[in-house]
């Protein structure tokens, strides 16, 4: 199933409520309804939005307790705590000082803190009903290592747990990196 995404480069104003992202908001990103309805492109959407947003406990939220998440890098980060504290660091979300980070981690710290992440094409295939890997293309604006933007392909494994979707695993390709 291909999707564009319906409000690329653009913002729906008082969507992102207290660090919950609305229904009526994630609906409007994408078209995607699972076979029951349910929509699974949210977790997509609410990715950019949290990341737009600098909302790293929003963003966390998007995550299961035992996610894989491998960055651009190829560092593997395991659990929604070390996902959610790794790209709260990068975000400059959290304070310099944070414990578990030491001087080399410093270059990284606060890199995206003025970025803007954009989703054009997301494609979902069902394995079962309940689980669907995503991949959705993206680009970064405003990362402070480059002036150029990033382009880029996510591959999400996402679970429905309860009433919603939350990603499982994730890997993260960038295409034509310029930043290291």
């Amino acid at each position: 199933m291909h999707l564009r995404a319906a409000t690329y480069g653009r913002t729906l104003p008082n969507r992102v409520q207290g660090g919950e992202i609305r229904h009526e908001y994630i609906t409007a990103c994408f078209c995607s309804r699972s076979p029951d309805g349910l929509p699974t492109s949210s977790i997509s959407c609410g990715f950019s939005v949290t990341w737009n947003n600098h909302d790293m406990v929003a963003f966390g939220k998007l995550f299961t307790m035992d996610a894989d998440f491998v960055n651009v890098g190829g560092l593997w980060w395991r659990g929604r705590k070390e996902i959610q504290m790794q790209h709260a660091w990068s975000h400059g979300a959290i304070p310099l000082e944070t414990k578990g980070f030491d001087v080399a981690d410093r270059a990284y710290y606060g890199i995206f803190k003025s970025s803007k992440m954009q989703f054009d094409r997301i494609d979902v295939r069902f394995l079962r009903k309940d689980v669907a890997v995503a991949r959705v293309s993206w680009k970064l604006l405003g990362d402070a290592r480059t002036p150029n933007p990033r382009i880029g392909l996510f591959m999400f494994v996402v679970t429905r747990q309860d009433s919603e979707w939350l990603i499982a695993a994730a890997q993260n390709t960038e295409i034509d990196r310029v930043a290291k």
